[in-house]
């Protein structure tokens, strides 16, 4: 189903046009007309899955621009899915005159959105606690309000955010219109939606679509101990544009962000304990570039929606299978291809095997580069790069410095071989083979042995379907 042929305002379709949304996905083609119709909603979707729009462009739709108090109240887990669902927001309602999105959450001065609010918001995206803390100081007004959204309501309950959740809707002295979207439906969760949903509708986008076609993912057999080194040979050969690394605990995110400062990596990092205001400015200079390599937890990276992601490499297995899918669905967006790294140790094959039931999706087993390969990339990337500052021209105070290299004496090769030494970092290490062989018990496992060329190479090996 087309975008344009659903009934929505010509200003919505306007502003979905500038965004490039052309098909409706699964989500938005079971969820948008139910929704409109006035219906209670509880979704199951994967990342990635156009799940934010299913639920925006109908609050778009319903918001009465003359009624300058909230109407639409969105709950989130986190911070940094806050701050996306309301510019999300605010693209698709871009054009509809005199409808305002105010995002609210804590770790910042709550003086400032107060402000924003007092200035009249119909929509407001937030925080459980921050929400609470509004509705208390009687600035969040629920009067006029129409419809609420539990977004992510898994990771909520994860969070602890149960009771506060059910404080928030037991405030509400009216009937509204409810959503409940999450991965999963936990019996804690089942008990909200009996408690505060009338008779909701259940869509749930089909399980062959858990992880994205997109996405190629591999894995990468080494121990604990080589795991760095494993990394920056990934990351020296393939050379993603913009690479994501998840590591299990904040800990890890600091420990493995001061390894690759040292060995001069251009990355940056993000998880609970940093400040707002940083975060903010960590994705914002990823988002544009200026940082290659993201490090993150999953509770950080939660709603980050970065479409030139190219690769996301898991450091550590992810504890549970449907953060796996999660975490790469952070890459392989927008229809564009990306791939997924996960190194694994002898103890997390477990783990691994686990994520291959859930996703009913085998995962390729690859060597790690050698050394030798990754300074064959290197020698490649320099003299790409050379041939390119030769052919945009413009060398002429550089020849007179040339000129006067070649004046000292030293032939050309020795001079050239100098100044590679000097802006090429070759790896000098010893060549040792970082690949371990899978455990005995471990050798019936369904694609295991398989290796093959780089998943960022356009020609893949293919694979037998599981029986």
């Amino acid at each position: 189903m087309e975008i344009k042929n659903t009934k929505i305002n010509y200003n919505i379709q306007r502003a979905l046009d500038d965004m490039g949304f052309i098909e409706a996905t699964q989500i938005q083609q079971e969820a948008i007309p139910q929704i409109l119709e006035g219906r209670d909603i509880v979704g199951q979707s994967n990342t990635g899955t156009g799940k934010t729009a299913a639920f925006v462009i109908p609050i778009l739709e319903m918001i009465d621009t003359e009624v300058r108090m909230p109407q639409a109240l969105i709950l989130l887990p986190t911070r940094e899915l806050a701050v996306q669902v309301a510019n999300e927001t605010r693209k698709i309602g871009k054009y509809m005159e005199g409808i305002r999105t105010v995002s609210v959450y804590g770790g910042v001065d709550i003086g400032e959105q107060i402000k924003k609010l007092k200035g009249g918001a119909q929509i407001i995206v937030g925080t459980p606690g921050r929400v609470i803390d509004l509705i208390n100081r009687r600035v969040i007004k629920l009067s006029e309000l129409k419809i609420v959204v539990l977004d992510e309501a898994d990771e909520m309950l994860k969070m602890g955010f149960r009771e506060d959740i059910e404080l928030i809707l037991s405030k509400i002295d009216h009937p509204v219109q409810s959503l409940l979207f999450s991965a999963t439906i936990p019996e804690e969760m089942k008990k909200i939606i009996k408690k505060f949903q009338r008779d909701p509708v259940y869509v749930k986008v089909l399980r062959e679509g858990i992880t994205a076609k997109e996405v190629k993912q591999s894995y990468f057999l080494v121990k604990e101990s080589d795991k760095l080194e494993a990394l920056t040979r990934l990351i020296d050969t393939y050379t993603p544009k913009l690479t994501l690394i998840f590591c299990n605990t904040k800990r890890g995110v600091d420990r493995l962000y001061d390894k690759l400062i040292e060995r001069g990596y251009n990355c940056d990092k993000i998880h609970g304990d940093i400040k707002q205001a940083q975060r903010l400015d960590t994705l914002n200079k990823f988002n544009n570039g200026i940082t290659d390599i993201l490090i993150a937890t999953d509770v950080a990276a939660r709603g980050l929606d970065i479409k030139e992601v190219e690769a996301v490499i898991n450091y550590d297995v992810p504890l549970k299978e449907d953060h796996y899918v999660h975490r790469i669905g952070r890459t392989g967006r927008a229809g564009k291809e990306g791939s997924s790294f996960t190194l694994v140790s002898i103890k997390e094959m477990d783990k691994l095997e686990n994520i291959e039931k859930y996703t009913e999706k085998p995962i390729r087993k690859r060597n790690i580069p050698t050394v030798d390969k990754v300074n064959e990339v290197k020698q490649d990337k320099f003299i790409r790069s050379i041939e390119g500052v030769i052919e945009k021209g413009g060398l002429g105070e550089n020849r007179l410095l040339a000129a006067k290299l070649l004046d000292t004496g030293y032939d050309a090769e020795t001079i050239i071989a100098a100044m590679i030494k000097k802006l090429v970092k070759f790896d000098t290490s010893e060549e040792r083979d970082l690949n371990i062989s899978i455990p005995e018990r471990k050798k019936s496992r369904k694609g295991s042995s398989k290796t093959g060329k780089s998943s960022f190479s356009k020609s893949s090996g293919k694979r037998k379907k599981r029986k």
